[in-house]
């Protein structure tokens, strides 16, 4: 990621890792369903996997780690702080 890309700590909001089925998360990264992340980076294309796909770099929203790693925006959902019902 190069620094332009890099979101200042004011802007980095955080995101809820759901259900996928993707492995990777879990086995590289130690990342579980639930796992509340912070994004770093700007979002990037999606490489053409499709147009409503994006990615960027996040890293787990209690951590002060400088690693970040890549996550696709349909394996996670915004944090908004209000209660989700299902019926």
């Amino acid at each position: 990621m190069k620094p332009s890309e890099m979101l200042s700590p004011a802007e980095q909001e955080e995101y809820i890792l759901i259900a996928n089925t993707c492995t990777n998360y879990e086995a590289m990264y130690g990342w579980k369903v639930g796992t509340v992340l912070k994004r770093v980076s700007v979002w990037y294309g999606s490489n053409g996997c499709g147009k409503n796909l994006k990615q960027a770099y996040f890293v787990p929203a209690d951590s002060n780690r400088c690693s970040s790693h890549i996550v696709w925006s349909d394996h996670i959902k915004g944090v908004t702080g209000q209660l989700e019902m299902d019926f």
